[in-house]
């Protein structure tokens, strides 16, 4: 079954309330996890720009806790060595790698090997993701990804899924379009994890509102993979049990 990621990203707008609003959404939707990011803007960028986004170490704590009450694994992206620490006091499941992190060896190096990493790889050259996939010694699982927010169709690239899957890595989408479509496409096509921006209201101030879909959207999107999955079958063409009144009608025996 697709594992399915509700990002919550930084649309919780530095909101800790609104975090776990977030999160009781991404439950209602269906989803398998949620995914928050830890940072700190002055280590990330060297100034606040957006130190509004931050949620500090104790609220973290207290989603974490909120999750489990939800029976819903919480995933968290860390932005530098330091976070990856803090982040693995939470016991995760698995961990993520941020697209813009995949060359980041202090952030690599510091993640416990025997934790699964969702590893993104936006923006990134063969040779760059070939580098962060031999740097770590971490079950894996690659996300084909395009870092622009909104993506626009014709910069989605979804067949690029079949290219990453010759590492022999299973292989997933980040999705950042404007609607549910690639991600449906996506699954078809054998995601095995689809990570998508969730918000509460498209329309605020932030930098993944606009690429995020809301909660009724999201919930679409999981009943529509959900059925994608039923439909795939095992690829063996013979004559469904349902067919079988058709075929006498037909006198096909």
């Amino acid at each position: 079954m697709t594992f399915i990621i509700c990002e919550a990203g930084v649309n919780h707008n530095g909101d800790f309330k609104t975090a776990e609003k977030l999160c009781q959404a991404a439950k209602d939707v269906g989803a398998n996890a949620v995914k928050f990011q830890h940072f700190s803007s002055e280590k990330l960028w060297g100034d606040d720009r957006i130190k509004n986004l931050e949620l500090d170490d104790a609220e973290f704590i207290n989603l974490s806790w909120l999750c489990k009450d939800l029976d819903l694994e919480m995933i968290v992206t860390p932005f530098s060595g330091e976070s990856v620490e803090f982040v693995q006091t939470l016991n995760p499941k698995r961990i993520k790698v941020a697209s813009g992190c995949i060359n980041r060896w202090e952030i690599l190096d510091a993640i416990d090997p025997k934790l699964p990493v969702l590893l993104s790889t936006g923006m990134s050259r063969w040779d760059e993701i070939e580098k962060a996939v031999y740097r770590l010694d971490n079950p894996l699982t690659l996300l084909h990804c395009t870092s622009i927010y909104p993506c626009p169709p014709e910069e989605v690239n979804l067949l690029a899924m079949e290219t990453l899957s010759q590492f022999g890595f299973p292989v997933g989408f980040s999705d950042h379009t404007d609607n549910e479509v690639a991600s449906i496409a996506a699954a078809a096509l054998g995601a095995t994890v689809i990570e998508k921006h969730l918000t509460l209201d498209r329309y605020q101030e932030g930098p993944d509102h606009l690429s995020s879909v809301d909660p009724i959207t999201f919930y679409r999107m999981v009943q529509s993979i959900r059925w994608v999955e039923k439909s795939l079958g095992d690829g063996v063409k013979r004559v469904m049990s349902g067919e079988q009144v058709l075929r006498k009608v037909w006198k096909r025996d």
